[in-house]
């Protein structure tokens, strides 16, 4: 009795559609992993734990059949399209805070959205009458009006990324505010899945693929790693702090307690003390017990 009357009041918060979105997109399909695309070991998404990410990625990468429908593989929505229906809406909530006090999400926001749901085939929902995309989508728009609230216009900017899932944070800010150059961070299977996203939405955008295992030398003028950063084994963090973080003027860093649990990484208090100038602001919404956001150059 109490399972029906929870699904009544999830129904009646959600609507009927939901439901229907919510029932077809149980199915998730599974992948094995392969020697050809074997884990690194350099973060949780390189990790046994994750092994068939690596795979789907590189396959993805060079498979028609598969890359059609990438969002849909079961280790995808673990590792990258992992924010639920529920939180999508409070994206929404977030969003339309940033219109100044607006109903609607604007037209160019909402293009931007359709367009990254294009690739891959990700499960998607009805949010109210805003439109009806993948929850994730809307995160990655969230943090690019974050970005423009902090720093302001991005066009000027040499842009980072580390961590990079499909290339989806890359193609909002390259479709709303293109800047200069844009370098992504990641491993090579990784990278060639993000490169194919961002071929196929034809952005036109300066980006260059670099090899996140071996993280080069580079000055950005922002920083931005969506919870990959936190989920590093501590050598790579090193690397990158040397190599990319702390020659960065401004950075975004979404913090999960990932790598300081399982990898021996850097904890919250730790790298605000490593990274000079930096602070602490909430993760809104707030998608893990421990989040929170590191800035600088503000």
């Amino acid at each position: 009795m109490v399972k029906y009357l929870r699904l009544l009041l999830w129904i009646y918060k959600y609507g009927f559609i939901n439901l229907f979105y919510r029932l077809n997109n149980k199915k998730s399909i599974q992948i094995k992993e392969s020697k050809s695309f074997t884990p690194g070991g350099t973060s949780i998404a390189d990790s046994d734990l994750f092994g068939a990410f690596p795979t789907l990625c590189g396959l993805a990468a060079e498979d028609d059949q598969i890359f059609s429908k990438f969002r849909r593989y079961e280790i995808f929505l673990k590792v990258v399209d992992f924010v639920r229906m529920e939180q999508g809406f409070l994206y929404i909530d977030e969003i339309l805070k940033h219109e100044l006090g607006g109903v609607n999400i604007s037209n160019n926001y909402k293009k931007s959205l359709k367009s990254i749901d294009s690739v891959g085939k990700p499960k998607k929902y009805r949010f109210n009458g805003h439109g009806i995309y993948s929850p994730n989508a809307l995160k990655y728009l969230k943090v690019y009006l974050d970005l423009r609230k902090l720093f302001g216009d991005l066009s000027n900017f040499k842009l980072t990324e580390i961590g990079v899932g499909f290339g989806g944070q890359a193609s909002v800010i390259n479709q709303l505010n293109k800047p200069i150059s844009y370098h992504l961070y990641d491993i090579p299977p990784v990278l060639n899945l993000a490169s194919r996203v961002l071929n196929k939405l034809n952005l036109g955008g300066n980006f260059h693929l670099m090899d996140g295992r071996h993280p080069e030398f580079f000055n950005s003028d922002l920083l931005i790693s969506n919870d990959a950063f936190s989920e590093l084994s501590r050598e790579i963090q090193d690397k990158y702090l040397k190599n990319v973080v702390l020659n960065a003027k401004r950075g975004y860093i979404t913090w999960n307690s990932w790598s300081s649990t399982h990898l021996g990484g850097y904890s919250l208090a730790e790298l605000v003390r490593v990274i000079p100038n930096s602070q602490i602001i909430p993760e809104q919404p707030l998608t893990g017990k421990e989040n929170a956001i590191i800035v600088w150059g503000l």
